[in-house]
């Protein structure tokens, strides 16, 4: 049980923590009969998350495009494990990619865990960097727009700031007008989802299930491997 008694909001950010996003990526490489060796799909996964939050600080500089940088994630992962990928395969496998992840469903646990902390009467959102079209597209596919009003909705390209800056959920705790320590942020990545809401003041909860390492000293409220018997504490 997870003790949040002064809460009153809380966001969840989109890819990886609603729903699976190893599945679609491993649909995406059989379906372009793409030869991992001996290398694990998960370990290859991982790798293509870790250079998309690389590659995205360049893209937001303007320095690469958002469809360059999806095809650079891809062979960038490819290459760490010693696996040649050529810009047309990874774009292939990019493009099939997309197309599963209009077939995604939520975690088994989400939307009921949404419904529960909106029925204790709290702020219930989602907070996703991405392009907004992209990643409405998501939400609606795991049907989380049938229980989150649209204003409750953020997604960095319609806001102009990105996650990991800290004013995203600056931003966002104005527009809903509660006070930061009153916040808390559900999310997969450290740097994304645990480092900026704890600087802007927020609680976090790391949904830990790639068991990851941390990558600096902050300190989230509490890490969870899996929403299974998850539930917040609240008066």
């Amino acid at each position: 049980m997870h003790s949040l008694r002064e809460t009153e909001a809380v966001f969840f950010d989109l890819d990886d923590t609603l729903y699976d996003q190893l599945t679609p990526f491993q649909l995406a490489l059989e379906h372009c009969r793409i030869d991992l060796a001996n290398t694990k799909v998960e370990d290859v996964f991982k790798k293509v998350r870790y250079f998309s939050d690389v590659l995205w600080k360049v893209h937001i500089r303007g320095e690469i495009s958002l469809d360059l940088l999806r095809i650079e994630r891809i062979r960038c992962a490819f290459n760490d494990f010693g696996l040649s990928l050529s810009n047309q395969r990874a774009s292939e496998v990019q493009e099939r990619y997309e197309f599963e992840q209009q077939q995604i469903n939520p975690f088994p646990e989400v939307l009921t865990i949404i419904k529960d902390l909106q029925s204790r009467k709290l702020i219930v959102g989602v907070l996703t960097n991405g392009p907004v079209q992209h990643q409405m597209n998501k939400i609606k596919s795991l049907q989380i727009d049938q229980i989150i009003p649209p204003e409750r909705i953020f997604i960095s390209d319609g806001i102009g700031i990105a996650k990991p800056d800290k004013r995203v959920f600056e931003y966002v705790q104005r527009q809903i007008n509660i006070e930061s320590n009153k916040c808390c942020y559900i999310g997969d990545t450290w740097e994304n989802d645990v480092v900026p809401p704890i600087e802007a003041g927020w609680t976090s909860i790391w949904f830990n299930h790639r068991k990851r390492k941390p990558q600096s000293n902050h300190i989230p409220l509490e890490t969870i491997m899996s929403y299974d018997n998850f539930m917040l504490k609240l008066p």
